[in-house]
């Protein structure tokens, strides 16, 4: 939505080092979860939040969601038929905030501390029916790549016929986009577009729409 150059989050300060992020304050209100001056999540995702759940949870099965932010895609996700839920989340307050999540949940709820770096490698090839991933970008040179470096272990840890998904950013398939789930060799990928509403002011999306890609293993 936003070219790279003019994208409004240049006009944040980023962290200078990615550890730092594990023990910012949080900064919740009604509207928005704040860490380290940035706009984690903002309540207008809700409607594309439920989608990405639904996406993920296609298959149901044991379901891994990367990033929880103010917990409106977990909720989502435990509201769909499945057998496990595993979190990964970095930040301490968050994760704090999850294990209340955790503790009320429909389906049994396994929470991980800590980047998806260090956490992913412990499960097996295979592991998963669906994968969520929502993660922010916590240093700049992560503001475009973000999602595009998960791609690779998301392959990796979903079974055959595993839906993965995530916070794409963009309104379509876009050429780098493309070339990044060649590289990780998915081949069968497909996207909805979900009709949302975020404020005029808001720093990482403006339009209406945003894309729900469906990317399936193969």
């Amino acid at each position: 939505m936003f070219d790279k150059e003019s994208h409004p989050l240049t006009k944040l300060s980023f962290l200078k080092q990615r550890e730092r992020w594990k023990t910012e304050d949080i900064h919740v209100n009604d509207f928005q979860l704040e860490i380290a001056g940035h706009p984690v999540m903002e309540t207008w995702e809700e409607p594309y939040m439920k989608k990405l759940a639904e996406i993920a949870t296609t298959n149901g099965g044991r379901v891994l969601e990367v990033g929880f932010g103010l917990g409106i895609a977990a909720s989502y996700i435990q509201e769909n038929s499945i057998k496990e839920h595993h979190i990964i989340e970095a930040n301490n307050q968050v994760f704090e905030r999850m294990k209340s999540f955790a503790k009320f949940a429909k389906y049994r709820t396994i929470l991980h501390s800590g980047f998806w770096e260090e956490i992913s490698s412990n499960f097996e090839d295979e592991f998963f029916d669906g994968i969520l991933f929502d993660t922010y970008p916590i240093i700049f040179e992560e503001l475009h790549t973000a999602r595009f470096s998960f791609f690779s272990e998301a392959y990796r840890l979903l079974k055959v016929g595993g839906v993965f998904t995530h916070y794409s950013g963009e309104l379509e398939f876009t050429d780098e986009y493309v070339e990044c789930l060649c590289q990780a060799r998915f081949k069968k990928f497909s996207s909805q577009s979900v009709l949302v509403n975020p404020p005029r002011d808001c720093l990482y999306w403006r339009s209406n729409r945003i894309m729900a890609p469906v990317i399936i293993k193969t």
